[in-house]
């Protein structure tokens, strides 16, 4: 198991790094979309809907980097109120319940996937692209994202082990 998480750690980490790639370039597309439009130039017509598929690729690329990370909003109100035995519990719980959403929401993106494809869809923009394309980061992030929570659910790592102080949480 210990080969199985260093390799879905890397994974994570490969494709948040791709995700931060992205971020970058969409700065710069919109800066050279703003700039043309400035110097009264034609505007890039592609520039919006390419931005808005980097938008959706970073949300789903880094998705299980922040899991593993621990870097997503959680609320611990609740958990703050309870003894430790509860704790545990209670942490098992939301792991499990976390993975087993991340593999219904998989499933549906990779059925949404597999459609697409046998289909031959395409999502039509300013530019066309196959529309599997669109699904196929949801699948891998929610799978990488559903065996990130099983690491936590088998205590290879524990989401609550940190200080939130420490991190700027109240």
């Amino acid at each position: 198991m210990n080969l199985l998480f260093d390799l879905t750690g890397r994974a994570s980490q490969l494709l948040a790094i791709a995700a931060r790639i992205l971020i970058g370039a969409l700065v710069l597309l919109v800066v050279a979309d703003v700039a043309v439009r400035n110097i009264g130039l034609r505007p890039l017509g592609w520039a919006v809907n390419t931005s808005e598929f980097f938008l959706l690729y970073v949300t789903f690329l880094s998705m299980p980097w922040l899991i593993r990370t621990k870097g997503h909003v959680f609320v611990e109100f609740l958990r703050i109120a309870l003894p430790a035995s509860a704790k545990r519990v209670m942490a098992r719980i939301v792991y499990v319940g976390c993975m087993v959403l991340c593999l219904y929401l998989g499933w549906v993106a990779l059925n949404s996937m597999i459609l697409s494809v046998q289909r031959g869809t395409y999502e039509m923009r300013t530019f066309d692209i196959p529309k599997w394309v669109v699904f196929a980061p949801m699948v891998g992030a929610f799978g990488l994202s559903a065996l990130e929570w099983l690491r936590f659910a088998l205590g290879y790592d524990d989401m609550y082990d940190r200080d939130l102080m420490e991190v700027g949480g109240h």
